[in-house]
């Protein structure tokens, strides 16, 4: 579509033969242009305020901008992006809904204005492809602070919950509509009152993350937070539909050992959970044949973005390649439990003590199961020194534990020359991200300690997968309503009485088996890895003695530690991180870091 020099092309992506995410355009009064791409959950009460139909998604988006400016984000629920042009000021207004949206990638100098979900458009409009190192080197680092930045330089992308406003030649007007950190308190009469809210919440966020799609499957683990999608999902459908589930375990060799407080294989209680529920339809994938660098390049072509957690996220492809053989059009996740309905409320050991309720603090302590340490020794380390400024942790830490590496020198693959000289080690000082100290002192210090680290370009692998399976990903447990229902609840709901995830425990009685809905263990994420990438380690030895010999990446990668690494490989699965670490996190992201350099800058690997 050409207009006054505008240029709009777009392609649908491969998620759904229903409501996909795919771009749709529509030409508004005025000659302006709207494209829509994603999700509108609440389009029918927005159309009856407008007066117009729910069907056309790019013309009610347009219509609720022209009507309510700014205000259309905020009223309007939903997964998606948005671009609104104005051939004749030649200005784009871009914007992004809060919490979850598919990306927004955009350009601007004095010749050129353009946005797409992808860089690589962007280059086909005649921006240069030159590699952001700084990305590059934070992601390695685990730092995704900057939520503005690409892989690429010159290029942005838009952060959710934010508009920009970009013409030629002109500053661009970037501003936030949405701030998750200022839902207010909610306060209600009675625990049953609690209850009954969260689950009505939940259940229209999964009515409106099922809405359009006819085939819709689930993931299910041994938690509390997706048999509870689940099950929802399950009552949605006619009584003669079955529900299929999507569960990944280990490979058959795993030697099912496990760090201590941790579930390495959730299999057997989650066939528990289906025997009591006969309508799902249960489905186990060990992910063979899926390692941890499984389509990569694909990957790297898809997104523009190599993030370094990518390296554990093959564990999907089995999910989704076993939906799409059941023929789902829509996966249903909960990605977001642990921030909502299934918080642990682990703030409240600060809260408790700053307000005097002794009684819950005694409890909250004393009960604790994975911490052999004495009732005062937990005090100080989950009461008092949360309170403490970074140089008296630091202090404690090295006083407690002098012998101990931080996790994130262990799990990184960058050398300690180039962390400096990059500017990654500043910048990562610099933005407050710190994967060793989660010690919330409030509520809104621990939920805004859960996002400081941005998306980590969660919503670019997420779109790439959706391409490969052509199964749409959803998670009620970001629905809107929910989400900002439980941010403003109190402690109370959630660690109460020595019991963590008070409110999800609550919502579970009765429909789950008493062992899961008590478990204490967390599922071990990429339990096997020592199965996987130790039957692969003669190749990944060899692929490191490659770039040991490329003298920019033997400057750049840690290569002596990632080979001893590999060389040093034990007999059975470690427990330790201070071993297990550099072997599981820090192998697989040098690898990852070194083949997107390769890939953007069209060279074969050494």
């Amino acid at each position: 579509m050409d207009v006054h020099g505008l240029h709009f092309a777009w392609r649908p992506l491969r998620s759904s033969v229903a409501s996909s995410r795919a771009w749709r355009p529509a030409q508004l009064a005025g000659g302006r242009l709207a494209a829509f791409h994603g999700y509108f959950d609440n389009a029918a009460s927005v159309a009856d305020e407008l007066a117009a139909s729910p069907a056309d998604l790019a013309q009610l988006y347009g219509l609720a901008v022209e009507q309510w400016g700014d205000d259309a984000d905020r009223r309007i629920i939903g997964e998606y992006c948005a671009i609104i042009a104005d051939p004749a000021g030649g200005c784009l207004r871009l914007s992004r809904s809060p919490l979850r949206a598919p990306p927004l990638h955009y350009f601007q100098d004095d010749e050129l204005v353009a946005a797409s979900s992808v860089p690589r458009a962007l280059f086909a409009a005649g921006v240069a492809q030159e590699l952001n190192q700084d990305r590059l080197a934070d992601s390695a680092l685990i730092n995704f602070s900057d939520s503005e930045a690409t892989y690429f330089k010159d290029i942005r992308k838009l952060p959710t919950g934010h508009i920009v406003e970009l013409q030629r030649g002109r500053r661009r007007a970037l501003r936030q509509y949405y701030d998750l950190f200022a839902i207010p308190d909610v306060r209600l009469k009675s625990d049953a009152e609690y209850i009954e809210r969260a689950a009505e919440l939940l259940d229209q966020g999964v009515g409106a993350c099922m809405a359009g799609f006819h085939s819709p499957g689930a993931t299910l683990s041994a938690g509390l937070d997706t048999p509870q999608v689940a099950l929802r999902a399950l009552a949605a459908l006619p009584r003669d539909r079955r529900l299929p589930t999507f569960t990944f375990h280990p490979e058959p060799g795993y030697d099912d050992r496990v760090q201590e407080y941790f579930l390495g294989n959730e299999r057997p209680m989650v066939e528990a959970f289906a025997a009591m529920h006969p309508r799902l339809d249960p489905h186990f994938t060990a992910n063979e044949g899926y390692e941890h660098d499984y389509r990569w390049s694909d990957f790297f072509h898809l997104m523009g973005a190599a993030p370094s957690g990518l390296c554990n996220m093959y564990v999907f492809h089995g999910l989704l390649s076993e939906a799409a053989r059941e023929g789902c059009d829509v996966l249903l996740l909960a990605e977001w439990g642990n921030y909502t309905f299934s918080d642990k409320g682990e703030w409240g050991y600060v809260e408790y003590f700053l307000t005097g309720r002794w009684r819950q603090l005694w409890l909250a302590l004393s009960r604790i199961q994975n911490d052999d340490r004495s009732v005062f020794g937990r005090f100080l380390l989950r009461t008092i020194l949360p309170l403490m400024p970074d140089w008296v942790w630091r202090t404690a830490r090295r006083w407690a534990k002098p012998k101990h590496r931080p996790f994130l020198d262990m799990m990184q693959p960058l050398s300690p020359n180039y962390r400096v000289a990059s500017g990654a080690e500043r910048r990562l000082k610099r933005s407050g991200v710190s994967i060793e100290r989660y010690q919330p002192r409030s509520r809104r210090h621990a939920q805004k300690m859960l996002f400081l680290n941005g998306d980590a370009d969660s919503a670019e692998i997420y779109q790439a997968f959706e391409q490969m399976y052509g199964v749409a990903l959803r998670d009620p447990t970001a629905y809107r309503p929910l989400v900002e229902f439980c941010f403003g609840l109190p402690v109370q709901m959630f660690m109460r009485d020595g019991r963590m995830r008070w409110l999800a425990k609550e919502m579970a009685k009765g429909i789950m088996p008493e062992e899961q809905r008590t478990n204490r263990l967390n599922g071990r994420w990429d339990a096997d890895w020592h199965l996987r990438l130790g039957r692969r380690r003669a190749d990944l030895l060899a692929e490191i003695d490659r770039l040991a010999g490329d003298e920019r990446m033997a400057a750049m990668l840690d290569v002596p530690r990632l080979r001893a690494a590999l060389e040093e490989w034990p007999d059975e699965t470690d427990v330790d991180p201070q071993q297990y670490y550099v072997r599981e996190f820090a192998v697989p992201r040098g690898l990852l870091t070194a083949r997107f350099i390769y890939y953007v800058e069209g060279r074969n690997q050494p």
